[in-house]
């Protein structure tokens, strides 16, 4: 059912940018402060996102930005009668974002994100053991945020992803939870025309 509803969506999305005035490329790529919802002693573990996006300019108003991201999560926990440890989990993440500029420079968005496992890991005391099997392959969210773009093409941004699945193959929901905090180029005039 959820993914039925995302694709949903994603077609939505995608048959309003077939109407598109504007595309724009450009990268992005910053710090992410991740943690796995309703784990004991969990810490936020810190850790990079770098991906691509095309941005495509509905009017002067709205723009669509699909995203292809590479985002390390996971979280750090420090059990009581052990050290500290940091469970790794890496993902793709595919998010498509609808924004809203409310001048040409300054946008707030929001739009639903799947995400693919690609590794997971427990690292502690530079040893490494592969916990994969304890998460789930496809990971499915929603993300808010909002963004900057200066007049040469560098660009700053902040944003929340959260679950709405469970991370782990477990009875207890386990959500992941991320913020992002970084920085965007994009490739010639990133404005929507006027």
């Amino acid at each position: 059912m959820k993914k039925s509803i995302f694709l949903f969506l994603t077609i939505c999305l995608l048959s309003v940018a077939a109407q598109a005035q504007q595309v724009k490329f450009g990268m992005k790529g910053g710090l992410n402060v991740a943690k796995i919802t309703n784990i004991d002693n969990r810490k936020s573990r810190p850790s990079i996102y770098v991906g691509g996006f095309a941005r495509v300019g509905i009017n002067e108003q709205w723009s669509i930005q699909p995203e292809l991201v590479y985002s390390g999560q996971g979280f750090k926990i420090d059990p009581p009668f052990f050290d500290t440890y940091t469970e790794a989990v890496n993902y793709i993440n595919l998010p498509v974002m609808a924004q809203y500029h409310i001048i040409p420079e300054f946008y707030l968005e929001a739009g639903p994100q799947i995400g693919f496992k690609v590794a997971a890991k427990i690292k502690n005391d530079g040893n490494s053991h592969d916990v994969g099997d304890a998460y789930k392959g496809v990971d499915f969210g929603l993300g808010f945020g909002l963004g900057y773009d200066f007049d040469f093409g560098l660009g700053v941004g902040a944003r929340y992803n959260f679950g709405l699945t469970n991370a782990a193959d477990t009875d207890k929901k386990h959500a992941n939870s991320v913020a992002q905090f970084g920085v965007t180029y994009t490739f010639g005039n990133f404005r929507i025309k006027k």
